[in-house]
């Protein structure tokens, strides 16, 4: 009978460290607009030697500038992480640009660039050379790296002034795109963070080539539910002095 009981009770303890153990781990969704300026910048022009900027179709309607691809939005705070390692960031490289300009990472993911063009490139990192690993990408093939501190990087090749893209590496997992769509009162963004832990977090945006220049939102996320919220970028699109 002591041994059943003793059985029974093993069973009862690990069934309970189950529980709390899934408790801990519980995430909810965090969703959120974006508040854009009305008028949207326009790209700056780009030039290099023997190369020229690409200019618009005179008759073509005037159209703003898209914003979402450039924008990101992080959540950086003391909420428990899950904890699972940071896994591959597909980036495919298409002719002489990004599928998206802008991608951000994870402290210790790895970046994997597909290049779905027919011609070869050879990328490298403005800010660290060493980076990516030497030779060329050629047409359908892969080349990764791994990112391993809080940093932005700019991935070109030299023979293309045009193929400029952003890394934009952060000491969290919490990294979502934007989507903007235009209405007739405005431009509007809207992002979503699938599993986040109950915790207080701190927003930021990105956009282009550094974070906007804006007050950090606080975001609680509690217990159970979904967590809704809103932001507005400042007109014009100030970024922040680089540190």
């Amino acid at each position: 009978m002591q041994r059943l009981a003793l059985r029974g009770s093993g069973a009862f303890l690990i069934a309970l460290l189950v529980t709390l153990q899934v408790r801990e781990s519980v995430a909810n969704p965090v969703t959120g607009k974006v508040e854009l300026p009305a008028v949207l910048p326009r790209h700056p022009p780009l030039a290099g030697k023997g190369f020229l900027d690409r200019l618009e179709n005179p008759k073509k309607p005037v159209q703003g500038f898209n914003v979402g691809p450039y924008l990101l939005v992080v959540l950086e705070g003391d909420g428990k992480a899950i904890e699972a390692p940071p896994g591959q960031i597909p980036w495919d490289l298409v002719g002489e640009s990004f599928a998206r300009p802008v991608i951000g990472a994870p402290v210790g993911g790895e970046i994997l660039i597909k290049n779905t063009s027919k011609t070869a490139r050879t990328l490298s990192a403005l800010e660290d050379p060493k980076l990516i690993p030497t030779g060329p990408i050629n047409p359908t093939g892969p080349k990764s790296f791994r990112v391993t501190e809080p940093r932005i990087y700019t991935i070109g090749d030299k023979d293309a002034p045009h193929l400029k893209g952003k890394v934009v590496v952060v000491a969290t997992p919490y990294i979502a795109t934007v989507e903007v769509t235009s209405t007739a009162s405005g431009n509007t963004g809207r992002f979503e963070f699938s599993d986040v832990p109950e915790g207080t977090y701190k927003l930021r945006i990105f956009y282009k080539d550094g974070w906007i220049d804006r007050p950090d939102d606080t975001v609680t996320v509690g217990a159970k539910g979904k967590t809704e919220i809103s932001v507005k970028v400042p007109a014009g699109y100030p970024l922040a002095p680089k540190k």
